[in-house]
This record gives C-alpha cells, structure tokens and sequence, in this order.
C-alpha cells in the first residue's frame, strides 16, 4: 500500500489520514522513497528534510491517534520553492555566493503550514535570480521536466512543477512574478494559483528584484489537481496571514463549491495580440471554453486592452534600475547563458541600445525591437510615470471586464508547449500571457485540459526571430501537457478555482488529458 501513496492527491491523502486507513509516516516514507528513485534524474530537490519530516509525521499519527490534529494540513507532506525561507536552510536564489547564507526565520507560508501540521519533505530547485524560463543554475544544475527530458519544466518555479508532476510530493507553494507559477504548472500538466497581491503574505519570500514595487510577486499553491489547490488556498486563508503580516488583510475566501457556473459569464482569447498562441494551446484553451460552456457558464469570445503597451511597461519597470539590483546579488558570480542577453540590453547605454532597437526593427524584429527600447535604467520621474501609466493600464482592464460584464477570462498561460533547453534566452517575451496578469493584479491559475497533438500544425510563415522559435518549439511537440490560464477579478480567487475546478472534471477522462504524476 506504502508504495502507491505517491500516486494519490493531497485531498485523498487527507481522507486516507482522518479515515485511518494509512498513517502519516506510510505517507512521508512513500514520497521519501519516491525522491530517492525520481529525483536523480530530474534534479527538481535540492534540500531534503528526512529526518526531520518522519519525526513529524510520527508526532502526527500520535497526535491522531489521541483525535487531535493541529489543522487540515496535518500529516501531508509537502514542497516548498527554494526562494521561500525555511529557517537553517540557505536561500540561495540559485547564486553561488548566497550557498552558505542560512535563513534565520521560516516565511509567514512556512510557518503556518507548519502551524496546520504539513511535512516540509524538500525544498525545489530554480533558475538563477529567478528570471528565467529554464531551471537551471551552477550550484544545482538542470531540472528537466518529467514528461520529456529534452523539454524544460519552466521557471522559475520549475522544480516545484516537475516534484508535483513525477510525484515527489502531492502539492507545494510557487512564487510568480511573470508566469514562474503558470508557466511550469502548464509545461508540467498540474495545477497552480498565482493569487492577487498579498492574499498570502511574502514575508521572506525572496526575490532578485527585492523592492522592486511596480509590478510584485506572489507565492500561490501548486498541485497535480485543481481540488488541492483550493483546499491548500484555503487552508491558508488570508486571515490566517494577517496577524503575522500587516499587508495581508484578513479577507475570507468563500467555497468555491458554492459558485454557481450557470452565473459565469466566461470570456476567451488565444491572441493577445503580441504573439499568437501555438495551435496545440489554442486548441486547449477552446476546448476549455468548451467545458465551461457545457457547464451552463456563457462564453464569448474577448479581446484583451492594451497588450502591446502592457508589454513595453512590463519590461521596462522591471529593469528600472538598469541591472544595478542584480548586479549586486550576483557579487561577481557569471549570469547563466540564459540571461546574458537581457542583462546586456539592461547594461547597454540608452542611446546604443535605442540604436540597435531601430536596427532590428528595420528587418522586421519588431518584438525584440519593443523589449530592447523598453528595458534600461530610468530617473524617478520616468519611473514615477511608469507606475501612473500600470495603474491606468488596470483601470482600462477592469472597464474592458466591466464592457463585457466578465467574471472569468480563459487564455494562453504562455504562447507554447514545454521549451527545449537554451530557447528561453530569445524568447522571454512569449511569457506575454502571464506577463499581463502580473502587471494587471488579476488573479489566476492554470489547469491542465490535453496534450499536444502530432496533427495541431506549426504556425506557417514565422516572421521574426521570437516567431521562428516558436515554430521551432512546436514541431515535436506531441505528447506535451497544454495547461489553460483562468483569469479572475482581483480578490476573486473562489471563482478562478471554481472555472479550474470544473474544467479539470470534465476534461480529466479525454483520451488526451495529461494524467499525472509522471514517470
């Protein structure tokens, strides 16, 4: 029996615990044993608590064994990205010499998971500074993702997607400040939740860009099913945060077992406008509105506000600072492959780089041409008329919801399937879908509906250089995960995890769904 508990979700792992019929250390030794034989060749943790993790899930089944529990959570083992702060563990943030700089302090996610009773079985591994879409740095090396080696699992919460997705742990907690939940739950074929700012508090969830405040991340939940990331949201609910986080208001999340799909009004897209969807995702995200049609909501095809700008302000609030923020937490350490390219466009002074912009746009590289005008150090003036140009962005989204009177949005979580290792360095921007979202404070998830067909096609006639990577990215791509992105209003998350909720059910017995864990 011990042997199969890796396959379960977190929600049957729980019935399993209250109805006795396997104890937490069956659960914990399951999973253990599932690292020791999976983790070799996907590299997904990089910190293991074993020891520490059968100690107490023994001090759980005790305290079950009196019928006491210190909360829903108790006894289930769990994953936490390494950029979240585990107390006596490093948070390297994939830098070298960051390796021996232990954390004195549990993030405010860590302490109430351990409040309700989870099990920290590991920490997951990450692109370096948390910037790319690859997982890869030089202390740990590669996480490839578990339905293809040759793919990756995303970032920057890649390590986490693929520990979930092959079964190592039943769920665990992300960060996502450009898609780094999303994207990975997509490539991988799980579930996550990038929530609205500050519903769980991130204290001492570290990031490359600490005090950047334009456009912030947020740490969300991650599972192989829609069910557990409700659960795992809500068993962490905002008022549980407040108390130890002044940014956290104590605001309830209602059941999303109570939203009535037959009142949803659901918009769907698969061009933003910046760079169309692949066919295997715009195939996805139809069949889902499909779903949510044949579950009563009204469903009606909807044009996102703005992308094109939204784009240039995302980009150029990030690199605000010219790479001076990232320079220092590099001390000297080299930038991975991957990101050498947007440092130097970042470094570059003004007047070359707006040069070479020019360039490419001459020869038809008018997305490049975008990013590199927009990245680059500002003055405060500049930087404040950034924030006054993202709030009105959000005001103009929220009237566009309002035109369409939208409860949901269903949309690309990134323009393709699972990239191949190296892709990412040229085609960051293709992260454009969940790129909005983060500006815009919407909240949002992303579900698994399919897979990847041989007969989806590959876009005819790339015309730029970000165009023929996706090409490139689409031939052999069969067999891959396509995740759909579920959007919400802000603060609105029951109503997201409803829609993922009731697309992962129906769409869960197709011949194509991408059944995890994997491997």
């Amino acid at each position: 029996m011990s042997s199969e508990l890796w396959q379960k979700s977190a929600c049957e792992l729980r019935d399993g615990l209250t109805e006795g019929t396997y104890s937490s250390v069956d659960i914990v030794e399951a999973h253990l044993s599932r690292i020791d034989a999976t983790n070799t060749k996907l590299n997904a943790i990089v910190h293991r608590f074993d020891e520490a993790a059968l100690t107490q899930a023994q001090e759980s089944d005790e305290r079950r064994r009196q019928k006491e529990t210190l909360g829903p959570l108790d006894g289930i083992p769990i994953t936490i990205k390494e950029s979240m702060a585990t107390a006596g563990t490093p948070v390297t943030l994939g830098i070298k010499n960051r390796r021996n700089e232990a954390t004195p302090r549990d993030s405010v996610v860590v302490e109430l998971l351990k409040k309700q009773g989870a099990i920290i079985v590991g920490k997951t591994n990450v692109p370096q500074l948390l910037l790319c879409n690859e997982t890869y740095n030089e202390i740990w090396g590669v996480t490839p993702n578990p339905f293809d080696v040759e793919r990756v699992p995303g970032g920057s919460s890649g390590g986490e997607a693929a520990a979930i997705a092959s079964g190592m742990a039943p769920w665990g907690v992300g960060t996502d400040i450009g898609g780094s939940i999303r994207v990975p739950a997509a490539y991988c074929g799980i579930n996550g939740l990038k929530p609205t700012v500050d519903r769980w508090s991130n204290l001492r969830s570290y990031t490359a860009l600490m005090g950047q405040e334009t456009i912030r991340g947020q740490c969300g939940p991650m599972a192989r099913r829609a069910e557990d990331v409700a659960f795992l949201f809500r068993a962490l609910d905002s008022p549980m945060h407040a108390p130890l986080d002044p940014g956290v208001a104590p605001v309830q999340t209602p059941d999303p077992q109570s939203v009535d799909l037959s009142t949803l009004k659901v918009g769907f897209y698969t061009d933003d406008g910046f760079l169309a969807a692949s066919p295997s995702v715009a195939r996805g995200v139809e069949e889902a509105a499909k779903l949510m049609e044949n579950a009563g909501a009204t469903v009606l095809p909807f044009t996102p506000p703005s992308q094109n700008e939204l784009i240039t302000l995302y980009y150029s609030a990030l690199s605000s600072d010219g790479g001076a923020t990232v320079r220092e937490r590099l001390k000297g350490d080299p930038l991975i492959p991957q990101l050498k390219m947007l440092m130097r466009s970042a470094n570059m002074p003004n007047a070359m780089r707006r040069s070479i912009a020019w360039l490419l746009g001459k020869k038809g590289e008018y997305r490049i041409e975008r990013v590199l005008k927009a990245v680059g150090a500002k003055d405060v003036a500049r930087y404040w008329k950034l924030n006054a140009g993202r709030s009105a962005m959000r005001l103009d989204a929220l009237e566009a919801w309002d035109a369409a009177n939208l409860d949901i949005v269903l949309c690309p979580p990134h323009a393709t399937a699972a990239l191949r290792h190296g892709d990412s360095a040229d085609f960051s921007a293709a992260d454009s879908y969940s790129m909005r979202y983060n500006l815009l404070n919407f909240p949002a998830g992303v579900v698994p509906v399919t897979k990847a067909k041989g007969d989806d096609g590959v876009r005819a006639n790339p015309r730029d250089r970000i165009e023929k990577v996706a090409a490139s990215v689409e031939k052999g791509s069969a067999g891959l995960p396509i995740g759909v992105q579920v959007v919400g209003r802000p603060f609105m998350e029951h109503k997201v995890l409803a829609a993922m909720i009731a697309i992962e059910s129906a769409a869960i017995s197709s011949d194509g769904f991408p059944h995890t864990p994997v491997g």
